[in-house]
């Protein structure tokens, strides 16, 4: 039960690191110009539901003690490689080799 509690620490505190990094990006847009403002604006509501869809994942595994831990981490880590991949590639369209 501790690895659970402990993991899913690590995610939350992965998911507010992401927060964080969509904030960063946001201004780094706007400071990049026209285009890739309006390329984040574009983008900024997917990636804002599929960190929305981790925290949910996250309360869920919470609050859902009595799931097979490996069930659970699978969802969990399944969510994660989405997230990574969504604001890597975004990362990249917008500011290519940065």
């Amino acid at each position: 039960m501790a690895e659970r509690k402990e993991y899913i620490e690590r995610i939350r505190e992965k998911l507010e690191q992401w927060n964080t990094e969509l904030t960063r990006l946001e201004q780094q847009a706007r400071d990049a110009g026209e285009e890739a403002r309006r390329n984040w604006e574009t983008r900024k509501p997917e990636l804002e539901q599929v960190l929305a869809d981790m925290e949910q994942r996250v309360r869920e595994a919470r609050d859902h003690a009595g799931d097979t831990w490996d069930a659970t981490r699978a969802r969990l880590e399944q969510g994660w490689q989405k997230i990574n991949r969504e604001l890597h590639e975004l990362t990249e369209r917008l500011f290519p080799g940065n």
